[in-house]
Formats: C-alpha cells, sequence, structure tokens
C-alpha cells in the first residue's frame, strides 16, 4: 500500500485521519534519494580507461547512482567546455571533469560555479589553493612520482648516465610535474646528464617514433625515463626494433597499468610507479555526492604513489 492510499484510508474512515497518517508514514522507509553524475573527460586510453572503468564499476555498486559519460579527444577542450554545458542543461547533480586541455579548466569551473553544481576534478586540474563553490580534486601528487622513478633509476645507474626523457602533452600538468620532478633528481647526481627530451602525448606508437630518430641520430641514452607507462613501452619497442639488448637501455614509466606491468614482468621495463585508478575513482564519486548533500571534503583529496621495481612481485599492482 502507497503512502497516498494510507492518507485516503485514514480520511474516509476517520474524520482526524492527518495525525494518524503522519504516525504511520513515519515509520515507512525512506527512499535514498537518487543522483546522477556527468563525466566529462579525455578520450580514454591507458590510466584513463582504467579510470573510466573504476567509476563505471563503483557506479554499480551504488543502485541510486546513474553515470553518464562524455569523452573529448586530447587538446580539445572547447569541446569539453561544450560537453558540461550540456551536462548542466540536463541538470546533472554534480560533475566529474578529468580534463581533455587545462587551459579551458577555468572556464569548466566558471560553468559549475555559475550554475551551483558540484565538480571534481579527477587526476588532473587546476592546482590553486582555493576555490570558491563545491569544488574539489582527486589527484596523486605527479612531482612525487617523478621524483620515486628517477630516483630509482639513478640507484640502477650507479649515479652516472646518459637520460633522455619522453614527456605527456605540454598542457597537461602531470606531464610537467613528472618531469620537474626527474629534473630534480638527476640535478642531484653530478654523474648523470640529460641528453635529449622529446614530447609523445601519453602515446606508445609517438614515443616509439621519437625515440627511434633519437637511436638513429646517435643519441645512446643509459636510461629512458618517460611519464607514463604508454610511452615507456614505445621507448622499448623502440630500442627492439634497434636490436639493442634488452638490458641495454633502462626504462621507467609511471602508472603501473595492466600492459606496464607486462612489461616489467619481461624485463622490458625497470620502473614504474603504481597509480591507483580504482581508489582515484571510487574517491571521485564519493567527493562528488558528499559535495551534493553539502557536506564537507578535502579540497584536495590526495591518492599515493607507490613504486614498483623489477625486483618486486606485480601480483599486488595488477589487482
Amino acid at each position: 500500500m502507497s503512502a497516498g492510499d494510507l492518507a485516503f484510508g485514514f480520511e474516509r474512515v476517520r474524520g482526524w485521519w492527518p495525525a494518524a497518517f503522519m504516525v504511520v508514514l513515519a515509520s515507512l522507509p525512506t527512499p535514498a534519494a537518487s543522483a546522477a553524475i556527468g563525466v566529462a573527460m579525455a578520450e580514454p586510453s591507458g590510466f584513463t580507461a582504467l579510470l573510466r572503468d573504476g567509476i563505471q564499476s563503483y557506479a554499480k555498486t551504488l543502485p541510486d547512482l546513474s553515470v553518464r559519460f562524455a569523452y573529448a579527444p586530447q587538446g580539445e577542450g572547447e569541446k569539453q567546455v561544450e560537453q558540461v554545458r550540456q551536462f548542466i542543461t540536463a541538470k546533472v547533480d554534480a560533475l566529474v571533469v578529468l580534463p581533455a586541455d587545462t587551459t579551458t579548466n577555468a572556464t569548466i569551473t566558471r560553468l559549475a560555479q555559475d550554475a551551483d553544481i558540484p565538480l571534481v576534478y579527477a587526476n588532473n586540474g587546476p592546482r590553486e589553493d582555493w576555490f570558491a563553490g563545491r569544488v574539489a580534486f582527486v589527484l596523486s601528487n605527479d612531482l612525487v612520482a617523478g621524483r620515486l622513478q628517477m630516483r630509482k633509476l639513478a640507484q640502477m645507474l650507479d649515479g652516472k648516465g646518459r637520460v633522455a626523457i619522453i614527456q605527456g602533452p605540454p598542457s597537461h600538468t602531470a606531464s610537467a610535474l613528472r618531469t620537474q620532478g626527474v629534473r630534480e633528481v638527476a640535478a642531484a647526481f653530478p654523474g648523470i646528464s640529460i641528453v635529449a627530451e622529446g614530447a609523445a602525448d601519453w602515446d606508445r606508437k609517438k614515443a616509439a617514433a621519437l625515440v627511434a630518430g633519437w637511436l638513429a641520430n646517435g643519441t645512446a641514452p643509459d636510461a629512458i625515463v618517460a611519464n607514463n607507462d604508454e610511452m615507456a613501452i614505445g621507448a622499448a619497442d623502440a630500442v627492439d626494433a634497434a636490436g639493442i639488448p634488452t638490458d641495454r637501455i633502462l626504462i621507467g614509466g609511471v602508472d603501473a597499468t595492466p600492459d606496464g606491468l607486462r612489461a616489467m614482468q619481461h624485463k622490458r621495463m625497470a620502473v614504474t610507479v603504481y597509480q591507483d585508478a580504482g581508489l582515484q575513482a571510487r574517491k571521485a564519486v564519493d567527493d562528488a555526492l558528499k559535495l551534493v548533500r553539502h557536506e564537507p571534503v578535502q579540497q584536495y583529496d590526495w591518492v599515493p604513489f607507490e613504486l614498483v621495481t623489477d625486483r618486486m612481485s606485480t601480483t599486488h599492482f595488477s589487482k
């Protein structure tokens, strides 16, 4: 029997139904409020695909939550802005954004603030001390990733050698910070020199072409430090194609993706840094729902990195 049926019955039988109805209604279970989250993200690939899958999987465990996705190619910030506008027009309860182009972050933030819709940046976003409105960030400290990665490679090189760096997209904060961390650590070792740098936009094939060019023109690094696993695997592909022994050039990545861990197991990569996509996904959804309920959240909800080397079991990081 519905609450409406109860009300009608009390009104028909007794003249004092309102008080009785309120007692009965109070005893009925209160339905959970449903919520819709709009996720605007760069086209999923590598780690961002894991993050998308994590959001989808976690959302399935929350029966009153619906999640809608919109994808924009890397660098196409204006398309992502339009997708955010469409989510706002559709009256989603919260936004989760994995930026396609950080130059449009300010516009996305302003749109969410003006509409008073909670906004959670995941994996990448503005790095500012404070934002008005319901804005939060679920991130890993990419400076730490670069430091962990380079420090281990420096140890494996005994503090001396020629190092090449493969960067992600120049506009991506993670790329800049990971590279900064690498350079900081390399500078602390007088015997280490950075002999080549180039961007490959997180892409395996672009990284392979970049490294192939280095090897063809005589640049022979002792280590290649890539901002993510996809580019590290591309570097390994180029080294293999050049007929260079696997252990001749140490290669490092970041993210500990399934493909990255397989490369570690086959000794094609010497080091990676685990970034927990599942935890980032859960935190992004949880923070968004808390902001919908006007509950406090940390503006920066940090997710730690963890070093993975070829001397460690990768089983834990595969889960």
